[in-house]
């Protein structure tokens, strides 16, 4: 199944980002309280959907990641404030799921972003309110979402990121989880 959703002005790639691109996407993440960061390191080791306007301009980036042989994470969605509302964050998305559909893989995402939760229930996730209410269709996984989750929060940086955002942003949003197979 392939989700198409068209763009003027703006191209959508895969490809590694340059260490001043995920700098600056650390940076504006930052102040973001609905995305928890994710690291210089883990930015540049994952070729990233990327969103470039017709100058080549990095305007918004989806990271996503394999943590499992059955299983990829689309972890983080940003479009830069000024390139928002202009179906940028749709088309990211969207191109970083069938990237995972073509690799026959299922997709895993969270999301506190109305919009975001959106978009997940046009593509037919499976949303759920947390890891301890376990889809019963997925049951099979639980234990390498468990490793999975611990392998996340550990992160130092992370750590010190959820900390400061419980702090900067006291009434934040309920986070949700969506699963959509492969098949």
């Amino acid at each position: 199944m392939n989700f198409e959703f068209p763009l003027q002005a703006y191209k959508i790639i895969k490809r590694k980002i340059t260490e001043q691109e995920a700098k600056l996407l650390i940076k504006e993440i930052m102040s973001t309280p609905k995305i928890i960061g994710y690291s210089l390191r883990e930015w540049m080791a994952e070729d990233i959907m990327v969103a470039e306007d017709k100058d080549c301009h990095l305007v918004g980036a989806c990271l996503s990641y394999n943590f499992h042989k059955d299983w990829t994470k689309i972890a983080v969605l940003f479009v830069f404030e000024d390139y928002r509302g202009k179906g940028i964050g749709k088309s990211l998305l969207y191109a970083a799921f069938n990237d995972a559909m073509e690799r026959r893989k299922n997709v895993y995402t969270i999301s506190a972003n109305s919009v975001v939760i959106k978009m997940m229930k046009d593509l037919d996730f499976l949303i759920f309110d947390s890891l301890f209410n376990f889809p019963t269709p997925y049951k099979e996984y639980e234990l390498a979402f468990c490793l999975h989750h611990i392998k996340w929060v550990i992160n130092f940086y992370r750590i010190q990121e959820i900390i400061r955002k419980k702090i900067a942003y006291p009434n934040q949003q309920t986070f949700v989880y969506g699963f959509r197979a492969c098949f």
